[in-house]
């Protein structure tokens, strides 16, 4: 691939390390590979880093291509064939470079150009479907707060009070820190491949365009700067591609050269400001001889200079920082620090089925402690109501299984994610489970919302007719289950099943806490559980003890 900036750095030169400091007994194998790509809306970044012992890591290698995915995109709201070909080939390319390479895991995130067109999924499943790479199109502050992590490891923030700053294609990133401790944070969207197809229509810019731009950036940013005002940062650290640019334009002017490394570099808002009227003084040819700029920037970075200078004159601080850190050392960062026991835990679990499992939670990221809540409270259900059944371990099993990954889906879309939980189940390599097991587990998440199924419905018409009864009978206790943690909090601790003629009553410990809407979503979901085993179920909270005794 022609225009990838690929670099492997000697051990010496490239050995940078974060101070994440983890405890003696951390479970992350030292020597372990980590690859991260950051699909942001200009530029597609990859780093390569292996884990040290102490919990620290060390880059191994980077990649960059200049993709533009939000080129034409924040407008149209659209992705384009061509724009899509394109980050899907470098894509392709970055993966075969991390496993080359023996980095595992390798994770991906997508930025504001994936993240508003209405095509976005489509990007991710393909990246899915061909390549085997999950994508997390991750929020503007989720965005913010990994660049906070990176900075918070790259720059010395004791005793300041930083403001972190990243100008992306999309959006804008302002994180407000009490040293390493964010205290508040915001996502614009005033990223500079949005704010120059908005304003800039000529080639060097009209004087009204940049004074039209730069108005605009100021009423987005008063809520910003307001805030500023009463935590009255510090110090100003820079992160992203546009800044570091004009970090390294700036140092050319005033030196004659641009630094080796542009980590920690101050850039002047005097300097900025004679660099911006240079910027704007020429037209896109000219301006791409400028040293210090990435030619392929050299139609943005007019919006990048001028949103640049808004910003420090807002924040009423006159110098910047440079951070070569961003995204994607936060996101190996935030790894180690979720994942401490992560291959520790595989590792001791016997099941492979089991552990398979385990793996695709984490590998989608699905919320953890509702998933293994609702399966708590679908084996609670299947063991109260067992007489009502008649099933038997294992097909406790296949539900318990089904009840962990019935959110899977979320990953790749809100929108109808039971249908993606049915098939990243179907195709994510889950092991140890027989062909017709999978299918179950498949259908009974995909069906956990919606319309209740029928054997003749789409992924249970193909089973066994036996195997499709037995998905309703387990799609019709998750349902139920999954309603009783509607609110996502917990509440219900625990089931009491108590059988009545044509009826089964449920009274539910909630520890005096409010079930209401636990309560609401539950009798909505159990229509098919009636009507499948022929009972109704009748649900109520169970007195607290509190309330015993008060009485």
């Amino acid at each position: 691939m022609g225009n990838i900036a690929h670099s492997v750095e000697s051990a010496r030169d490239s050995r940078r390390r974060s101070s994440y400091d983890l405890s003696a007994d951390v479970s992350v194998r030292a020597g372990m590979k980590i690859a991260a790509l950051d699909i942001g809306s200009n530029s597609i970044h990859m780093i390569i880093a292996r884990v040290l012992p102490s919990g620290d890591f060390e880059v191994l290698d980077r990649a960059k291509e200049m993709v533009g995915l939000a080129r034409g995109t924040l407008s149209t709201g659209h992705l384009s064939a061509e724009t899509m070909e394109t980050g899907f080939r470098a894509l392709a390319t970055f993966k075969q470079l991390a496993e080359k390479q023996g980095a595992d895991p390798i994770l991906a995130v997508a930025t504001s150009a994936v993240r508003e067109a209405s095509n976005g999924g489509e990007f991710v499943l393909r990246a899915w479907e061909e390549l085997g790479l999950r994508v997390d199109v991750i929020t503007g502050l989720e965005e913010a707060r990994l660049v906070f992590v990176a900075a918070s490891h790259a720059i010395d923030f004791r005793g300041q009070r930083p403001v972190v700053v990243d100008i992306g294609g999309g959006s804008v990133e302002v994180i407000q820190g009490v040293g390493r401790r964010i205290q508040w944070q915001e996502s614009l969207k005033l990223g500079v491949a949005r704010l120059t197809e908005r304003f800039i229509r000529n080639d060097p810019p009209k004087n009204s365009e940049v004074a039209a731009l730069r108005k605009y950036a100021r009423e987005s940013l008063e809520d910003v700067f307001s805030r500023a005002r009463r935590s009255r940062p510090t110090m100003m650290v820079g992160t992203s591609g546009t800044l570091l640019n004009l970090t390294a334009m700036a140092a050319a002017m005033r030196f004659g050269r641009v630094p080796p490394t542009l980590h920690n570099c101050l850039l002047r808002e005097r300097d900025l400001n004679k660099l911006t009227e240079e910027i704007l003084d020429r037209d896109t040819e000219r301006r791409s001889r400028m040293e210090g700029l990435d030619k392929r920037r050299a139609d943005i970075i007019p919006a990048g200079a001028v949103l640049m200078e808004v910003l420090m004159e807002g924040l009423h601080i006159d110098s910047m920082r440079a951070c070569e850190w961003a995204l994607r050392e936060g996101m190996i960062l935030d790894f180690i620090a979720k994942h401490p026991d992560l291959l520790e835990a595989d590792e001791q679990l016997v099941d492979v089925r089991r552990r398979s499992v385990m793996q695709m939670l984490r590998r989608f990221q699905v919320d953890d402690a509702h998933s293994h809540h609702v399966a708590r409270l679908a084996l609670r259900l299947f063991d109260a109501t067992r007489q009502v059944h008649e099933l038997g371990p294992s097909q406790r099993e296949l539900l318990e299984y089904a009840a962990l990954l019935h959110d899977v889906g979320l990953y790749v879309s809100h929108t109808k994610h039971h249908r993606h939980s049915h098939y990243l189940i179907m195709n994510g390599e889950l092991r140890g489970f027989t062909p017709d097991e999978l299918q179950l587990i498949a259908s009974v998440a995909g069906y956990h919302k919606g319309a209740p199924p029928k054997v003749s419905n789409e992924g249970l018409a193909e089973m066994p007719l036996e195997t499709a009864e037995l998905a309703i009978k387990l799609i019709a206790i998750l349902r139920v289950a999954d309603g009783l943690d509607r609110s996502h909090h917990g509440i219900v601790e625990g089931i009491r099943a108590v059988r009545d003629a044509d009826r089964i009553d449920l009274r539910l410990d909630t520890a005096g806490r409010d079930a209401e809407l636990e309560l609401w979503a539950a009798r909505r979901k159990s229509d098919m559980f009636a009507k499948c085993f022929g009972v109704e179920l009748e649900f109520r909270v169970a007195r607290s003890s509190v309330d015993r005794e008060a009485s």
